[in-house]
């Protein structure tokens, strides 16, 4: 709802759940153990991710509405705007949860780092993964979003 497209919000999910398939599976591949510390790491992870997928979407969909650009020009103009703050950021958190991977408390040293994996795992999708997404889905006949409603009113969805 927030980027205003239904095509964008589910294209978004895969950004955004990615992150932590590849988080628990090196976990699960390394350790094979998951406890409660860990298990609180999908919710505290989340807004982060989701974060720094919203911030690439709305300005990748702001150079495509407002100013006209091309899928290309668009994501350029998203990772110009925001790509180096996302990376700083991801930057700091990952430093501080790795600082935290030193405790001498078992759960608290798991826990920062497999949110250390999974923060980075969710930069290197956005980075990578996210604008090939994005252009492949304009370029490759997927349906565009005034085409998307006109089906979904010929099939009967509306009303």
């Amino acid at each position: 709802m927030a980027l205003r497209s239904f095509k964008y919000g589910v294209l978004s999910l895969i950004p955004n759940l990615m992150p932590f398939a590849i988080g628990f599976g090196i976990w699960g591949i390394t350790s094979g153990e998951i406890n409660v510390g860990l298990s609180t790491v999908f919710g505290m992870t989340l807004g982060i991710v989701v974060d720094d997928t919203v911030h690439l979407l709305t300005k990748y969909l702001r150079a495509r509405r407002e100013q006209n650009k091309s899928p290309e020009d668009a994501v350029r103009y998203a990772f110009s705007t925001v790509g180096q703050a996302i990376v700083v950021t991801t930057i700091v958190l990952v430093t501080g949860f790795l600082i935290l991977s030193f405790s001498s408390f078992k759960m608290n040293a798991q826990m920062g780092l497999l949110t250390a994996i999974v923060i980075v795992s969710a930069l290197v999708i956005d980075l990578l993964l996210l604008p090939a997404i994005l252009i492949r889905a304009n370029k490759k006949g997927v349906a565009s979003e005034s085409s998307f409603a006109e089906k979904e009113l010929s099939l009967g969805f509306e009303k």
